[in-house]
């Protein structure tokens, strides 16, 4: 019979591998959305990185996003004034 404890633990590492499969979409979209960005990209390709960062900032503010939960999804960015 299984206890408490490792019922929870069973479900927890559930959990954790589902939103493991998650974030592997996350990134292969974003490469995705990086590589057509940068298809129809027109200007210095030093400047692309940042111009996709900015990119994806202003996506997650035109569909509702406040500027902090835009930080906290980009957590390497110094923080804007609003």
């Amino acid at each position: 019979m299984m206890n408490q404890a490792h019922r929870e633990m069973e479900e927890a590492v559930a959990e954790w591998l589902e939103s493991c499969e998650g974030h592997k979409r996350y990134l292969a979209t974003t490469q995705r959305l990086f590589t057509v960005f940068a298809r129809s990209w027109q200007g210095s390709r030093r400047y692309l990185a940042e111009a996709f960062t900015d990119y994806r900032e202003a996506l997650l503010r035109d569909s509702g996003y406040k500027l902090l939960e835009v930080a906290e999804v980009f957590p390497t960015r110094r923080p804007q004034s609003e």
